[in-house]
């Protein structure tokens, strides 16, 4: 859920707050795109709603428009590829909020997910799930201050599993806002017991439950990392699934926190190979000049193998073709090695990286 500031006055300000909703258009048995939604907008001084307490919380919002999310580049040479069509439904409205201290959350509440998801508990319904957004007030950005949210990028990539893979959640600020990225946990649908629209509860917001081994922070197990700078998560995928993963962003301008904002995403590994060249990003070793060295893609595509390991002082055998090599180094220091599976074919890959 985002917002844009479209005008203000000395006592309000006009926001047009616009939901977003993803759809995975190859989902069996699954709801269509709602065409309306209920969003409740909550005062947050006092979880009162935004117009005073006895007045209704909630606006009924139309779907305003749909679109087909662009599928990220898919892997050369892959095997078994999954078949992805996401669509994106736009809920878009106008309100004017009294300014206050705190801000406002608005939200949307639905009862379902989809079932089977590996990392969190489905309960009876099929888990449920809240997207909010939190408007700040004085306290966050001064009396006559504004703010427009951020907004995600909206790319669909091809995850395999066991493979290495990036996942897109990066952001942009309409008013050029510091953005700084972690993973959190995605919340649930609170009261929301069916497709219905409901009237959103108050703030805060509850998690989901999440089952075996994985948490909001670890969606994706051990090998995903999140670079808190650029929204990009990378590393080795776990088993084929759907996997719940929320993204938060939180925006600083000039070092003063304003807000934090969310992406609440079913991401789809899929039981798929591609050729691949992975390595960690750095090596080091104090136990002597050797050291042996292995691709982290076990793919069974990866047919070839051709190392460079950046010492040129070790003659002949700064080169290798073996899969798993040891490379004795010639001296102390920094080198730079480059691994290419299947090198002079249409389905190479290459990497680099750096071994003190």
């Amino acid at each position: 859920m985002i917002y844009d500031l479209l005008s203000s006055t000395a006592t309000t300000k006009t926001y047009r707050i616009t939901l977003i909703l993803f759809r995975d258009e190859n989902c069996f048995n699954c709801a269509e795109m709602p065409p309306t939604v209920r969003i409740g907008i909550y005062n947050n001084d006092n979880n009162q709603p935004f117009g005073g307490a006895g007045t209704s919380p909630t606006i009924d919002v139309n779907l305003n428009r749909t679109e087909t999310l662009p599928l990220l580049s898919v892997p050369q040479c892959i095997s078994n590829p999954p078949s992805l069509t996401y669509t994106a439904g736009y809920y878009p409205f106008v309100v004017t909020l009294p300014n206050n201290n705190s801000g406002y959350t608005a939200a949307y509440q639905t009862c379902c997910r989809i079932e089977n998801i590996n990392n969190i508990d489905n309960g009876v319904n099929g888990a449920g799930a809240t997207y909010a957004t939190t408007i700040p007030g004085a306290n966050g950005l001064g009396a006559v201050a504004t703010d427009n949210s951020p907004r995600f990028t909206k790319g669909i990539s091809v995850v395999c599993f066991n493979n290495a893979f990036t996942l897109d959640f990066s952001a942009t600020d309409p008013d050029g806002d510091q953005l700084v990225y972690s993973l959190c946990n995605a919340y649930n649908g609170g009261a929301a017991q069916n497709a219905g629209n409901i009237t959103p509860s108050v703030p805060p917001y509850g998690s989901l439950s999440y089952v075996n081994g994985f948490s909001g922070s670890n969606p994706l197990g051990s090998g995903a990392t999140l670079n808190s700078q650029t929204g990009i998560i990378s590393g080795i995928a776990p088993q084929s699934g759907k996997y719940v993963v929320s993204v938060c962003v939180s925006s600083f301008r000039n070092g003063i926190f304003i807000a934090t904002h969310r992406k609440d995403f079913i991401i789809t590994v899929a039981p798929c190979e591609f050729a691949s060249a992975v390595l960690d990003p750095e090596y080091i070793t104090c136990d002597g000049f050797s050291f042996q060295f292995s691709n982290n893609s076990q793919s069974p595509l990866n047919e070839s193998f051709y190392w460079e390991f950046g010492d040129p002082a070790s003659g002949l055998n700064n080169i290798t073709t073996e899969e798993t090599p040891t490379h004795t180094f010639s001296d102390t220091g920094i080198f730079t090695i480059k691994f290419v599976v299947n090198r002079g074919t249409p389905c190479a890959d290459s990497t680099t990286s750096r071994i003190k």
